[in-house]
């Protein structure tokens, strides 16, 4: 028998043993992770992403990590990582409205202004970061779209505080507004 005839029966019981795909898509359960982006901070050499994991029907936890700049070269820095517990009121966890509380670590780093007038000597200020816990609070709407709804969208806001002592020149935010829209995969 020839390499091609045998790549034929191989490919012909595959077939015949493999459910047909619409039975596999009605017996699909719904996602329980979902490992999402912010597709548009990377354009500001940014980024903000997250992984998402279904605990129950109305909870889940998501592990989750930024980084943004801002400010004529990045003068103002603000690096992140959090886990979020995230509470689905409609116990749909994944999808709808939901409310989180976040603890995490927080890094701010300034370049502090320096007034040069009257100097002699070229002006140069030293970068100032600071390092301390961090709390959250948002809300967000996310959806799954698709027939196999592993296409996931969330939009949301809250607030983050950071718990980082402030020394002179360094410039720290204790509040600081989040947003959030983020565009991922949902999976089982």
């Amino acid at each position: 028998m020839s390499l091609l005839r045998r790549i034929a029966v191989v490919l012909a019981l595959g077939c015949a043993v493999l459910p047909a795909p619409h039975a596999a898509l009605h017996a699909q359960v719904s996602p329980t992770h979902v490992v999402a982006i912010n597709p548009f901070l990377p354009l500001l050499d940014s980024f903000q992403g997250e992984f998402e994991k279904k605990l129950r029907a109305n909870l889940s936890v998501a592990v989750s990590a930024s980084y943004l700049g801002f400010g004529d070269g990045d003068s103002k820095r603000y690096t992140n990582a959090d886990v979020k517990l995230r509470l689905y009121p409609a116990e749909r966890a994944l999808e709808g409205f939901a409310i989180a509380a976040g603890l995490g670590a927080g890094r701010q780093s300034t370049v502090p202004y320096v007034d040069c007038t009257g100097v002699n000597t070229p002006c140069r200020s030293a970068r100032v970061s600071r390092t301390g816990p961090a709390f959250s609070m948002e809300m967000q709407y996310q959806w799954l779209l698709g027939k196999r709804q592993n296409t996931a969208v969330s939009v949301g806001g809250g607030a983050k505080r950071y718990f980082i002592s402030e020394t002179a020149n360094s410039d720290i935010t204790e509040f600081m507004p989040t947003l959030r829209l983020t565009v991922g995969y949902a999976f089982r």
